[in-house]
């Protein structure tokens, strides 16, 4: 387990499911992981998949609770406008008491959403690292001008400015270029569809590109997203939802029952991992999230 790390465990709701939870079902949902005590509460973000669009969901849940966190998995940020975003991230975060837990991306790699999403294959990377250096700075709070390839600010001020004197900004990916990204410019790693063999590697590389930079990652800021299951009767309904990277093995990515969700977490606490977000999987989701939380959750963060 990894030392001296505070583990967290925060729950991610899928959008991939037949029916997303919405209205009264995802308020109960909501409020059970308050109940609960979990950490968190991650929505992701695409453009054609269906699901609750994250950013007016995670202000909603945010005047229905008083300690849940609220967090992205992950935002597409190449079609966004950086300045808006900020604003949008920051009001979030003010509004919330600095609950915000922002984690973006370049999204899914799908055709369907590249289409939607407007934006050409080959400038995708080059939008989101400027997107990034504009937000991060408007949230230090001081005018910001820039004059990039795709956006130019002159003695711009961010109002309101987030709650916290540094909001954070994680990134996803797994490709050694984003890895790379990772440690040139974001804060913290939420990996997803890596096995806990990989992640030590990945992580180490994270850590070499950040001080090529001159900066250095939180060694707590490196999470990993994982699936859990009740059984494998409960799987073939979500099995097309999970089969994002062929090679990886359902074991290091998807867990069946309670124990082995505790044994999959563990594995990534040994590789260096400390925050997770898990996105279960359940006919009867509140019955899920009650078991997991006693049998898996609570104890790995217990230590």
């Amino acid at each position: 387990m990894s030392s001296g790390l505070s583990v967290r465990v925060g729950v991610g709701l899928s959008p991939f499911e037949d029916a997303p939870a919405t209205g009264a079902r995802f308020w109960e949902t909501v409020e059970l992981l308050e109940e609960l005590s979990y950490d968190s509460v991650w929505l992701s973000d695409t453009s054609t998949l269906g699901g609750l669009a994250p950013l007016p969901a995670l202000a909603a849940v945010a005047a229905r609770t008083e300690r849940l966190k609220l967090g992205t998995s992950v935002l597409v940020l190449p079609p966004r406008n950086p300045v808006l975003l900020a604003r949008e991230l920051a009001t979030i975060d003010a509004l919330s008491g600095g609950r915000l837990l922002p984690a973006g991306g370049l999204g899914i790699d799908l055709d369907s959403e590249l289409r939607a999403m407007g934006v050409a294959r080959e400038e995708r990377v080059a939008r989101m690292e400027e997107s990034i250096r504009i937000v991060k700075a408007l949230w230090g709070g001081k005018p910001v001008t820039y004059e990039g390839r795709f956006w130019s600010l002159a003695d711009v001020r961010l109002t309101p400015l987030p709650s916290r004197a540094k909001l954070e900004l994680w990134l996803g990916g797994r490709a050694p270029a984003a890895l790379r990204r990772i440690g040139r410019l974001a804060d913290g790693w939420l990996a997803s569809f890596v096995a806990p063999s990989e992640f030590a590697a990945m992580t180490d590389g994270t850590r070499a590109a950040a001080a090529d930079a001159g900066r250095v990652i939180d060694e707590d800021h490196y999470g990993a997203t994982v699936f859990a299951v009740p059984s494998e009767d409960e799987l073939p309904a979500a099995a097309g939802r999970l089969a994002r990277r062929p090679d990886l093995a359902r074991e290091d990515h998807i867990a069946f029952g309670a124990a082995e969700l505790r044994r999959l977490l563990e594995r990534f606490l040994a590789a260096g991992a400390s925050k997770f977000v898990v996105i279960p999987v359940a006919r009867d989701l509140g019955a899920w999230l009650r078991e997991l939380r006693t049998e898996a959750v609570g104890p790995i963060e217990a230590g």
